[in-house]
Order: C-alpha cells, then structure tokens, then sequence
C-alpha cells in the first residue's frame, strides 16, 4: 500500500509560512531535498505558486536552531552573504529562509576561465577579511561565541578524528615514535593565532554562486579560532585543489589586505605563509577523517573520491613545514598500503 500521507516536514514548513503569514509559501505544494554535506541536518527546496524557500530541517531542534539563526543574522548585519531567515520554529527544528540556488564555489571553478577563477577565490577571501576585522570585533562587542573557543584542545582533538578515522578504521599503518609530539606541536602552533570568528568549513561547496554575488551557508558551527584554519579550508580544499603558485599569490594579497584593515599581523609574508603551511596540514587531517566517516559509516560513498587529493595536499604541508618527519613517514606508508593490489584501503566495520 502506497503512503500518500504528507510529508512532516512539508506540514511543518506551511504551518510556519501561515502563522508567519509569508505570502507563496503557505499553499506551497512541493518539497524537495537538496543534497546535504556531512552532517545530520536536512534540506528542502519549498516551492509555491509564485516564491521558493529553503526549510533547514534540525532534528534536535533548540539549541541548534538558535545558533544558525544568531550567527547567520550576524552575518548579515555585516554584509556577509548568509541566507536571509525568514521564519523560525525552534521546537519543530525549522528554519525558512533565502533561497540561494544550487550553484557552489566549485561548480562555478570547474566552469570559468583561469582569471575568472582566481577572481572567485580573491572575492572569497575578502570575505574571510570581513569575518576576521568587523565580524570578530561584533563578537567582543556582542559576547557571542563564548562559550566555542577552537583551543588547543579543540586541535588536539581533531588529530585524535584522524587516527580513529582514517588509520584505525580505514588505512591501519605503523605510526613512528614522534607522532605524538608533532600533532601537539600543530596543536600549539595554531593555537597561538589570533582568534577570530571562524567559519570551520569554509570551503568551496559551503560557499553559493547567486546573482553574480558569493554566499556563505553551513555556518553554525563556527567558532573563536585561528584565522588562518578557515584560509586553509579554502585554499588546501581536495574538492578543488589550488596550485601551489596560484595559492601563494592569493595569500599575498590576503595578507595585505588584512594587515590594510588594521589587524595586528607582525608576521611578514614569510612567516605568514609558514603558519598557513602548518594550518593547512591540520585542516587536511581533519578532512581525510571526515572523508572516512562520511563515505562509510554514514553512507555518503561520494567522500571517499575526495581522499586521493586530501592526501596530495597534506603530503604537500608536510614536505613545505620541514618540521614534521613523522608525519611524511605515516604519508609514504599510507600511499604504500593504498597502492597494494592485496592489502589495498577497506573500511574496519564497527
């Protein structure tokens, strides 16, 4: 027998749109689940007669709810391309709000010409510029995001992702002796950056193409962190890699215009560049961890295409850092392991 009930969440989206009284959307008779990235949240296009919307979709409701409304308001107050909110339900974990279509960052790269694609990720880094100067000093300001504060621990923890992820229940090789103290040496490092407000995932499908302006969307995780972990996600991204050169000139130009906005950056370029370096590794991690749970435990098998590019792009940080050994041997093994026709890469079931 066929369920013809309506769906929960399309009910749950036009009982919002009424009581809100928001004119197309009360009536509306298709919902449409767009594709979702790595978390537990769902997301719907809301189509009416004459007007679309997004409904986020948090199970959890609450809490959840109120930090993705806070920050992307936030935003907004600050001319940072977040989606507009329309209305909230925070005990039924709804949110409607802007549209902003279906192109990504990395839909629009894999499209344009060289330049143009070096324009997108200048304009993309100006946005990081305003979320480190004006949207930092809201946070003091507001004292908003207390209470997240991506410390050492917090870095540390990320190390931990990696080795349960990846190398014990992915790719098991020999770990070297001085593993140990050089996670807690990219740990300490990246802590002593400035903190700003960090996006956390500020990467290239996290960011929409919309009417010729870029948007930023997955924002509610973000936290008070080092600056250059953001800059990292973006420019050390395995779903569309930069080339070292065209990534050195971004970061040029990031740097003066951060310097230009009045930030206290002392560094001179390369020493700014070597912090990046060490940042970059630590995102790379974090990301091939992610790309594991993501495509085997969760069921999104799409991630697992992205490991060979992650793991270019540690290789790459580790080999520019110099200070890391132990790592670049954990790399070699990796790529050993992964190239073997009989102890090939499969994912430990839990």
């Amino acid at each position: 027998m066929i369920d013809r009930s309506p769906h929960p969440v399309l009910e749950a989206a036009r009982a919002l749109a009424r009581r809100e009284r928001l004119e197309g959307l009360a009536g509306a008779t298709t919902l449409a689940a767009i594709a979702g990235g790595g978390s537990n949240r769902e997301f719907f296009r809301l189509a009416g007669p004459s007007r679309a919307a997004v409904v986020l979709h948090q199970p959890e409701g609450g809490r959840e709810i109120d930090s993705y409304v806070e920050i992307a308001r936030l935003l907004a107050r600050h001319g940072v391309g977040a989606p507009e909110i329309y209305a909230v339900d925070r005990e039924a974990g709804i949110i409607l709000m802007e549209d902003l279509g279906d192109v990504h960052l990395e839909d629009a790269l894999g499209t344009v010409s060289p330049t143009e694609a070096s324009a997108l990720y200048s304009r993309s880094l100006d946005i990081l510029v305003e979320l480190e100067t004006s949207v930092t000093e809201s946070l003091s300001r507001e004292n908003l995001l207390g209470d997240r504060l991506f410390d050492e621990r917090t870095l540390l923890g990320e190390t931990e992702y990696f080795m349960r992820e990846f190398v014990e229940g992915f790719c098991p090789i020999p770990i070297p002796g001085s593993w140990e103290e050089e996670r807690r040496f990219l740990a300490a490092a990246l802590a002593r950056e400035r903190r700003v407000f960090m996006h956390r995932d500020f990467q290239s499908r996290n960011i929409m193409l919309k009417d010729a302006r870029l948007r930023i969307v997955d924002f509610q995780t973000a936290h008070r962190g080092p600056g250059l972990y953001d800059a990292a996600s973006l420019l050390k991204d395995a779903y569309h890699p930069v080339s070292s050169p065209e990534r050195r000139t971004l970061l040029e130009a990031f740097h003066e215009k951060l310097r230009s906005r009045g930030v206290p950056e002392e560094r001179d370029f390369s020493e700014f560049y070597e912090a990046f370096t060490l940042a970059g590794v630590q995102r790379n991690l974090q990301a091939l961890a992610a790309f594991v749970k993501l495509g085997t435990r969760m069921g999104k098998p799409r991630f697992l295409d992205s490991i060979p590019n992650g793991i270019d792009l540690l290789e790459e940080g580790v080999r520019e850092s110099r200070v890391l050994p132990g790592l670049e041997t954990m790399i070699a093994a990796i790529r050993k392991r992964m190239r073997s026709p009989r102890g090939g890469v499969s994912p430990r079931r839990p």
